[in-house]
Order: structure tokens, then sequence, then C-alpha cells
């Protein structure tokens, strides 16, 4: 079927958005409950205060978990990502060189790499990378997603819901988006100015132009870029592959054949909206019982006007009973409206993982805390971290390490070598698991001191160590030292006895003259 959009930008925003179905609407009621400022659109919010709902811990459940995930996807202090020998290049190592000496190859060449993944880091601008990671996490859990865009700076900003548009496979692969930015005229580049002002001359600096960027998919694989400010198409038509593609979108969950996500506060919809309702009516109540009014006895002596306007202290003429306050009576009601608001609060509190342990706020955050938040954010939102790790960690990791440029520093032949793999999540899961294994390999090591001497004698260590650690998944081979090391170490150990016999003899010498001499004094 022909597009109604006719290669116009202006026309495929409005024909994709027709596609987009009621997602704005209902973000916007998500974002009422937490934050408002998210579904927003920008010259809404420069105009007046955003509306907000009744949810008092809405913004602060959303800020701690994105806090939190952030946290654990980029530490302060160390890389998410390592370069490692792939399994098939450490295969062929070992079958040329021998498990020995592929052991000693590969960790010289992790010294190399090691600094390889500290540029990396340091090409990604970690300080202004993470407010930019935040603010996209904010977006995937009260909206359920989010697009990354990197600038030629190198830093990120995050469009918003109302501001990009999608399409993908049946299976969520993303191959069509479109995104959005308003701009005055005078703030674009003058070679747009004049492009624009070839079809309309009447351009105002202070005028709002929509700026549209389509990016999509070809069949070669490579990605198609083109601009259009309005209706005038810009010219630099430009390709991407995959890796230097500079957008990034990212989804909370997203359900086969949708092309746009959900978030977890539409996972946690009827929550937010009791909790809001509730609220509401707590309030209204509470206002209705602190509106005190006073009663006063028909037939009583006393001149209301004149009580009023009268000073504190003073005296009047009456009887007790003459005024008198109205009971509501609805402190029942309102002890009932409480606990459900409670109750509610702390469900929510435990599907944002509000109670639980989290990351504390220091310079040094352990391996161990990152492994452990991992592991909660993996089992509370079925698989979360191993889909955040293929689609943004991973994607991110590759990019940078393409600018530091592996096959110049390593090599061509040894940089094919190499895969890059995240190690903030699951698979500090995995180390976490190895380093188990090898300390019961070492504790199970201990089990020959507990054999007989007789018996012990005649049993191989090297054997023995080799079966348990073996049968624990540890492989020994790479705590051993190679041939060449053994020689080394070997020959720097007779080097050393030599030194001691030569300076036990020269010492022998030296008190023996000094014997001599006292005997001819």
């Amino acid at each position: 079927m022909q597009p109604v959009h006719d290669g116009v930008l202006s026309n495929l925003w409005s024909e994709m958005e027709g596609e987009k179905g009621d997602i704005v609407l209902r973000s916007e009621q998500y974002g009422m409950w937490t934050i408002p400022s998210l579904t927003m659109d920008v010259n809404e919010q420069q105009e007046h205060e955003t509306d907000k709902g009744h949810v008092v811990a809405g913004a602060r459940l959303v800020n701690h978990l994105s806090n939190r995930i952030a946290d654990t996807m980029f530490p302060h202090d160390r890389p998410f990502f390592t370069l490692k020998l792939t399994p098939e290049a450490r295969m062929n190592l070992e079958k040329e060189m021998g498990e020995d000496d592929a052991g000693e190859f590969a960790r010289v060449v992790r010294t190399s790499t090691a600094k390889i993944e500290e540029v990396g880091m340091r090409l990604m601008q970690m300080t202004e990378y993470r407010p930019s990671a935040v603010m996209a996490l904010k977006h995937m859990i009260v909206t359920g997603n989010a697009v990354m865009k990197r600038m030629k700076s190198g830093r990120r900003i995050v469009y918003g819901v109302r501001n990009f548009m999608v399409r993908r496979t049946i299976d969520g692969v993303l191959r069509e988006c479109l995104l959005l930015d308003t701009k005055k005229f005078g703030n674009l580049d003058k070679a747009v100015r004049d492009k624009m002002h070839e079809t309309r001359p009447d351009y105002k600096d202070d005028q709002d132009i929509a700026l549209y960027s389509h990016y999509k998919v070809q069949d070669s694989g490579r990605w198609a870029f083109q601009q259009a400010a309005d209706n005038v198409m810009l010219d630099g038509k430009r390709f991407y592959t995959a890796t230097d593609l500079p957008i990034l979108d990212l989804t909370w969950s997203l359900a086969r054949g949708e092309n746009y996500g959900r978030g977890l506060v539409e996972d946690n919809a009827i929550a937010f909206h009791n909790l809001d309702v509730l609220t509401a009516a707590l309030i209204d109540l509470l206002a209705a019982m602190a509106d005190i009014k006073f009663l006063v006895r028909p037939g009583s002596v006393l001149d209301v006007d004149y009580l009023n306007k009268s000073a504190r202290g003073t005296y009047h003429t009456g009887e007790e009973g003459d005024i008198t306050v109205p009971e509501i009576g609805k402190r029942g009601e309102v002890q009932i409206m409480m606990e459900a608001i409670n109750t509610w609060e702390r469900h929510l509190s435990q599907a944002f993982l509000l109670n639980s342990a989290s990351t504390r706020d220091a310079e040094r955050v352990t391996a161990e805390e990152i492994r452990l938040n991992a592991r909660e954010l993996e089992s509370a939102y079925g698989g979360l971290y191993s889909k955040l790790a293929a689609s943004w960690q991973q994607r991110e990791s590759e990019w940078a390490i393409k600018q530091v440029n592996v096959m110049a520093e390593l090599g061509k032949e040894i940089g094919k070598m190499f895969e890059v793999i995240v190690v903030t999540g699951l698979e500090s899961l995995s180390r976490e698991g190895q380093l188990d294994a090898l300390r019961l390999a070492i504790a199970d090591l201990q089990m020959l001191q507990t054999v007989p001497d007789e018996f012990r004698a005649s049993i191989n260590p090297l054997l023995f160590a080799s079966f348990v650690f073996t049968n624990r998944g540890v492989r020994l081979q790479d705590f051993m030292y190679s041939p060449t090391e053994m020689a080394q170490n070997q020959k720097a150990a007779q080097q050393q006895q030599q030194a001691a016999m030569d300076g036990q003899a020269q010492a022998n010498v030296s008190e023996e003259a000094g014997k001599q001499a006292v005997q001819q004094s």
C-alpha cells in the first residue's frame, strides 16, 4: 500500500501518530501519579505549573528505583564492560600454544585490554552520562518507553513518549524511529535557515520550528538518516552501522507485536488508582472536619457580633451551653481510609523495592552490593536486568570500544579474538559463582591433611588438586606456573641458594681471619 506521507516527515509523523493508540493519554495519567513533567509537552511546562495527582509517594518511588538501577548498571568506580577472549579464540590458542603458554599469553594481553576499557569509559563521560541514564529510566518506569540520542559532543539527551515514534518487527526489533524537536528559527544553523527561506522568506527568529529526525533500517542492514524542518527536507542524508547508530530505544517490557512498551507504573495501575482516589477523598473529608462551625443556643443573650470582635480574656453575659461545636462523627471513616492508604503504599513500596536494602551513596560501592542489586532486579522484574544488559549496556559498551579502535591497539588479528562482555550484572553473578567454587575447592584441599601419614605419602598432591578443582568446575591450570615460569623460578632459587652459600663461605673466611688476628695479637 502506498504510504500517505509521500516522503514528507511531518506527514509521516501524523501517520505514525495514528498508529500510536492511546499510549500518550495513558502515560499522562501515569505521570500524574508520579512525575507529571515526564509526560507533559515542553511548552505546557514553561507556561504553568504541572498538575499533580494525590499519590504523595509517587515521585519518591520512581526516583528511588531509577537511581538504584542506574547504580547497578553504571558503577562509579569501575568499567561496566570488559574485553574477553572468545571461547573459540581460547580453544585455538590452547591447541597452537598449549594450555600453559595460552594462559600466559592471555594474562599479558589482559594488561592491554584493561587500558582500552579505561579509555572507553573516559570517552563515555560517565559523569555526564549517568544523569541521562537516570532520566531514561524514569521514562521507562512511568511510560515504559524512552529514546536516548548521542550528540556529536558525546552527551546524551532523552526523548519521552510524546516526542518520538517507532515501528518494530513482530519480535520487537526496531526498524524505524522518528524524533521531534522544537527549536526557534533563529537558533537553527545558518545553512538550515537559508534552505527554509528558499521555501518561505517570512520566517521570524522567534518562530517555533518542528525539527524531525528520521532513522530507518535498510535491506543492507545500514540505517539511513534524514532531517526536515517543518516541511522542508534538509540536505545531508547519512548512513550508520548498527554500532554507530546514535539512537538507543529502550523499553521496560515489550509485548509481542507491539511498537511501544509498558512501564512498571502501568503494571501497578490499580494500586496507584486506589491510592489516588482514597487520598483525594481523605483530603476532602479532613477539610470538611477542619472547617469548624459554632452553634449558638436559641434565646441566648449573647451578642455574637460583639463576641467575635471582642478581645481575648474579656467577660460576657451568658450561660454554659450557649455556644457548642457540632460533631461530624467521621473519625471511624478517617481511620479506615488511612489504614487502606497505608496498605496500598506498602504494596507500592514493595513493588518499587523501596523497603529493601539499597546501594550506599559512597565513593566506593562494593561489588557484592552491585551483585545483590542485580540479583534482586532480575528476580523482581522477570528478567529486566538481562534485557537492559543486552539492549542498553551492550550497545553502549560496543560503541565505546569502537571509539578506542581495538584493532589498532591490539593488532588486527588479535583484535578479532576478543568480544565485549558486560560485567556489572549477571556476569558479575556468574563470576561470584566461580569465586564460590574456588573457595570450596581450596577448602576441599584441606581434606588431604586428614589422611593418615602412611597413605598421604603415596598420594600425588597435584593429581589430588586436579581432581578437586575439576569436580568444583575450576581450571587448575589458570593458577599454575607455566613451564617457562617454573624454569625461571628454579633458576632463581638456585641462584639464591648459591648466593647464600657464597655468603656463608665469605662469613666463615672472615670469622677465621678474625680469630687468627686475635691469636697473633
